[in-house]
């Protein structure tokens, strides 16, 4: 019986963390490019101050209209169905975050039971690059 209440501890306690972005995370994220899975590379992660983040409101990659851009939300990298975007938590296939030593994860809104799946959100406020 101690051992099943261990297990499930042990069991709830990743689940609640699994893709949380905690401040030691960020320099991991910093410079990432970011790919979607159609090869497309749709910016980095980084300070807004960076010409090519996705934080960057000047930026292509953060603007509504572009097309290489997950914050438009009439493309398959922004749109709420599409298995390439960001903002589909079912999405089979979200963007890449690719850092200097390689795959770091996937930048999606969930689910959350992967442990690999960020946010942009939970990334750009927990690194203050707003």
């Amino acid at each position: 019986m101690k051992l099943f209440f261990l297990f499930s501890i042990l069991l709830t306690s990743a689940y609640l963390k699994s893709g949380e972005v905690n401040s030691w995370d960020c320099s991991k994220f910093d410079g990432a490019r970011i790919i979607a899975g159609d090869g497309e590379f749709l910016g980095i992660l980084g300070p807004s101050w960076n010409m090519d983040s996705i934080f960057n409101d000047s930026s292509s990659y953060a603007s509504s209209w572009s097309q290489s851009s997950i914050f438009n939300s009439s493309t398959d990298y922004g749109n709420s169905y599409s298995n390439l975007s960001a903002f589909n938590d079912g999405a089979s296939n979200p963007p890449k975050i690719i850092g200097s030593s390689g795959l770091v994860g996937y930048l999606s809104v969930g689910p959350s039971w992967y442990s690999d799946r960020f946010s942009p959100y939970d990334i750009k406020y927990t690194c203050d690059w707003d």
